[in-house]
C-alpha cells in the first residue's frame, strides 16, 4: 500500500497517540529485540505498521544488544533481531538471515558544560587517552566509556592506527564511567555535567535526548554528509530472522522496505542503507 508522502506524518502521529491494547487471540504478534540504538525508531515503525495492518503488531523487548538479539533469535525467543552489524559467517551458518534496512550517522556528543560546537579527531583521541581532561572553558570533561565489544567504539578504532591506540588506552583507564547498553549510555551522558561520548544520531532524535552532537573536523554528523562521503562515522542497521520464520515475518519485512517505514525512519535520522 503506497501513501502520499504528505499523509505519512499525520498517520504516524495518530498511530502513536492510540493506546496500546492487549492483543486479541487472533492477532499476529511478532517479538523483536536487539541493539538499543534501533528500539525507539522501530517502535514508531511498529506503531505505523499496526495502524495500517489491523491484526498485526510488533512487540519490542528492552535493549538486548546485537549479540543478545542474535542469541534470542537462535533460541527462538524472538522472531526478529535488530542488529548494529551484519551477520557473521558462523551466525549465518546456523540458519540466520539478515538484510540492511537503515543507516545513521554516529556522532561525538556532549551533555553540556561547554559552548564547543565542534571537535577534531586529534582532540578526541587525546580525550580518550586522558591527555585532555577539561573543555576549552576550563570545565571538567567526563568521558562515558563503552565496553570493548561496542560497535561504535570499534568503529572509532577503525579510523586510524592512532585512534585505535587511543581507544585501547581508554578501555584500560581506571575510574571512567562504563556503560553496557545504548540506553545506559544515553542516561549517563545526560546525567553527567561536562559529559562526552559517542551515540547514533538516530537514537538521539528518536528518543528526544538532551544531548548535542559535535561537528567532526568541521563536518556536522548528517545523513547528507555521510552519503556524500564527507563524514566518516555511520552505522548500518540490519534486521535478522531465523530459518522457517512464522508467517507474519514476511509481511513486516516487506513493510520495513516500503515507503511508509522509510519516511518514518528518515524523519528520525535513519536514511536508507548504502547501495
Amino acid at each position: 500500500m503506497r501513501l502520499p508522502r504528505r499523509a505519512l506524518p499525520a498517520l504516524a502521529a495518530s498511530a502513536l497517540a492510540t493506546p496500546i491494547l492487549a492483543p486479541r487471540a487472533e492477532e499476529a504478534v511478532l517479538r523483536a529485540g536487539g541493539t538499543g540504538m534501533a528500539l525507539a525508531a522501530m517502535r514508531r515503525v511498529a506503531a505505523l505498521y499496526a495502524a495500517l495492518h489491523p491484526g498485526h503488531s510488533v512487540e519490542l523487548l528492552p535493549s538486548l544488544g546485537t549479540g543478545g538479539g542474535i542469541r534470542a533469535l537462535l533460541a527462538r525467543a524472538i522472531d526478529l533481531g535488530l542488529l548494529a552489524r551484519p551477520l557473521l559467517p558462523e551466525e549465518a551458518a546456523r540458519g540466520l538471515s539478515a538484510r540492511p534496512y537503515a543507516r545513521t550517522p554516529i556522532a561525538i556528543v556532549t551533555g553540556g558544560g561547554t559552548n564547543s560546537a565542534a571537535i577534531t579527531l586529534d582532540r578526541f583521541a587525546a580525550i580518550l587517552r586522558g591527555d585532555v581532561t577539561t573543555w576549552p572553558e576550563g570545565n571538567r570533561l567526563r568521558l562515558v566509556r563503552r565496553e570493548a565489544s561496542d560497535s561504535d567504539w570499534q568503529l572509532l578504532a577503525g579510523l586510524s592506527p592512532e585512534m585505535a591506540r587511543s581507544v585501547a588506552i581508554a578501555l584500560r583507564r581506571p575510574g571512567l564511567v562504563t556503560v553496557g547498553t545504548d540506553q545506559e549510555n544515553a542516561e549517563a551522558l545526560q546525567a553527567m555535567a561536562g559529559s562526552i561520548g559517542v551515540m547514533s544520531i538516530g537514537q538521539l532524535r528518536a528518543e528526544a535526548l538532551r544531548l548535542r552532537p559535535l561537528a567532526l573536523e568541521g563536518v556536522a554528523p548528517t545523513l547528507d554528509a555521510v552519503e556524500a562521503g564527507r563524514y566518516p562515522l555511520s552505522r548500518t542497521l540490519h534486521i535478522a530472522w531465523a530459518a522457517d520464520p512464522v508467517p507474519a515475518v514476511a509481511p513486516f519485512l516487506d513493510f520495513l522496505a516500503g515507503d511508509a517505514a522509510r519516511e518514518t525512519l528518515l524523519n528520525l535520522g535513519y536514511g536508507p542503507p548504502a547501495p
